[in-house]
């Protein structure tokens, strides 16, 4: 005989509930069996998979809890079908100001904690959209944009990495703080900032106003491998110290 009850666990109620127990489904119409289990604190099991038009929960404690062991299959897949409105796949909201609206930790290897994928339009008609979009909307907040920390103690991982054009790590910060622009990939910046200008580029850096140069705590010995030499301050003095050494006064402080 099919089974035919409604869905309690817990303070989770199901309407318009299909069950298929054993190959068979039957419409759940009758409730006193799951309620009967309800006011016994047990849950209401079933063999089959549970089908609804809607899953409403209103609970003092933990409303939903999703596991699976599968290899291959996801714990949830949440389905935005249409294709114009402003209803998203899902929406997550927080009253409690003493900590965040979403955790999500992960223990991979070789891929994102978080890995977001925007399907693009080939054309550019979608020069608006972005693949991650933050919006601070209370005027006057000191909320910080982005923040990133190690929390028990320095990585040596990139903190941040943007990559676009080929072979090139057009912005990267690296665990040690130093910062390359336009260098190549996986490469150390050979300086606090490293700047590599471009094929075709008017210049690697361009500063509309002032520039300012500190004197410098101890006159630059080091030659970078590219030679080059130094551009310091001394004593308000503009110096050059050339790659075999010789230090040229360029201005009088």
């Amino acid at each position: 005989m099919p089974l035919a009850r409604r869905l309690f666990l817990g303070s989770f109620t199901a309407g318009a509930v299909t069950v298929a127990v054993g190959g068979a489904a039957s419409a759940a119409t009758d409730g006193a069996t799951g309620a009967a289990a309800e006011a016994a604190g047990e849950p209401t099991t079933f063999d089959g998979p549970v089908s609804a038009e809607k899953f409403t929960t209103n609970s003092a404690g933990l409303s939903a809890f999703f596991k699976t062991t599968s290899k291959t299959e996801h714990v949830a897949t949440l389905y935005q079908a249409g294709t114009s409105g402003t209803g998203v796949a899902l929406n997550v909201i927080s009253d409690n100001p003493d900590t965040s609206a979403m955790y999500l930790s992960g223990t991979e290897t070789g891929r994102g904690t978080l890995k977001i994928t925007h399907r693009g339009r080939a054309d550019g008609s979608d020069k608006n959209a972005a693949a991650l979009s933050i919006d601070l909307q209370t005027a006057g907040t000191a909320a910080q944009g982005i923040f990133l920390t190690g929390t028990n103690g320095a990585t040596t991982g990139n903190l941040i990495c943007l990559r676009n054009n080929a072979g090139l790590d057009d912005f990267v910060v690296k665990g040690t703080g130093r910062i390359g622009i336009g260098i190549d990939r996986a490469a150390t910046p050979r300086a606090q900032v490293h700047i590599v200008q471009p094929a075709g580029a008017p210049a690697g850096l361009l500063v509309e106003g002032v520039v300012k140069i500190a004197d410098a705590s101890t006159v630059p010995t080091y030659v970078d491998s590219a030679g080059g030499g130094a551009l310091y301050a001394a004593g308000g003095a503009l110096m050059w110290r050339g790659s075999n050494g010789t230090v040229t006064r360029i201005a009088s402080a």
